[in-house]
């Protein structure tokens, strides 16, 4: 019905014009001297009027002429409102369509968390202090701009979306993500959300938060990479808290973000080709760290047939080979000196 519309509404334009056009030919014709004398100079009149550019080449002389180029000249101000109109509503739905992030994001090793609650916003407290980072994917319009004001922009994307498909899943550049985070209030939903997920990207990284424990296996079993319960953290640390509270202390400043220089947390290093520990043993690395860097080895972690194997305190039977990931201890010094010995951010891209 609207294409049907914009027809009759074209037709009508075309159909004045050549009647006023016609009328104002007819009037000027029966004038000496007229310069509008046939209909091509008379819509070259109309355009030149109507476009406010007005060259003063051509014009009316005659009662009846003038009459219509008084209309023409007064539906110029309605055609520069409506181009101004026009305008302005483009460059407004753009810049709606930008915030609520229809344009999509050119965010590459970034995290993806799709869902947004007050949980979701600690976890990207902590990521974005590590220096990550961050697409959002929510279903509530008022997050947005709650999200803005929290984050900066540089650091944080936000998409406004209820339908999480292949369309969803490009404005997130997801297939350029480092990894997934989901965390909703239904596990059923989430469980949805990882089947969808991993037939359009099977090798992307997921985490997942889950409210149930007893449906890990079946998280994992579905293709996660790893699974947290929320309520089987909290309940461990709590736990701690009771009959070893320094070592609950401990454990909660190890997990989180470095705040300042001297804080103490655990990060976590890919060993490349240029790594200086290659080939050397745990003992090796645990003390060389300590004595050059006043940082702790605490694992390294080597990939296995199903996943990664994380082996703690390693021994000096197990040595470091490229492509593991080294698991230190460190301050913020530590942190930065780090990065650059290893010349690799910490984390895994």
């Amino acid at each position: 019905m609207s294409r049907i519309k914009s027809y009759w509404q074209i037709a009508a334009v075309i159909s004045i014009s050549l009647i006023m056009n016609s009328l104002l030919v007819w009037f000027e014709s029966s004038e000496e001297g007229a310069s509008i004398t046939d209909l091509s100079i008379a819509y070259w009149y109309l355009i030149v009027t109507l476009s406010t550019v007005g060259y003063g080449d051509y014009s009316p002389i005659s009662f009846g002429g003038r009459i219509i180029g008084y209309i023409y000249v007064f539906s110029s101000l309605g055609v520069l409102g409506f181009l101004f109109s026009t305008i302005t509503n483009k460059f407004r739905t753009y810049m709606e369509a930008s915030k609520l992030g229809f344009n999509g994001t050119s965010f590459s090793q970034h995290v993806v968390f799709l869902g947004w609650d007050q949980f979701n916003q600690q976890v990207a407290d902590e990521v974005i202090s590590a220096g990550k980072r961050i697409a959002i994917l929510t279903s509530r319009r008022d997050d947005v701009d709650l999200i803005y004001d929290l984050y900066d922009k540089k650091n944080v994307f936000v998409l406004f979306s209820d339908h999480k498909h292949t369309e969803t899943y490009q404005r997130l550049n997801i297939s350029e993500a480092s990894v997934v985070f989901i965390a909703v209030e239904d596990d059923s939903i989430a469980l949805k959300e990882v089947i969808n997920l991993r037939s359009e990207h099977p090798t992307v990284s997921i985490v997942i938060s889950l409210n149930e424990v007893q449906l890990k296996q079946t998280f994992l079993a579905a293709g996660v990479t790893y699974v947290i319960s929320r309520n089987e953290i909290a309940s461990k640390l709590v736990a701690s808290y009771i009959f070893e509270p320094d070592v609950a202390n401990l454990n909660l400043k190890l997990i989180s973000s470095v705040g300042q220089m001297t804080d103490y947390d655990v990060q976590e290093y890919e060993a490349l080709s240029t790594n200086p520990y290659l080939g050397k043993n745990g003992h090796e690395i645990f003390f060389e760290l300590k004595k050059d860097h006043d940082s702790i080895l605490m694992g390294i972690s080597k990939k296995a047939d199903t996943g990664w194997d994380l082996i703690t305190n390693p021994s000096n039977e197990i040595t470091l080979e490229e492509g593991n990931f080294l698991i230190i201890m460190t301050n913020g010094r530590g942190k930065k000196i780090l990065s650059e010995v290893f010349n690799t951010a910490e984390g895994r891209s």
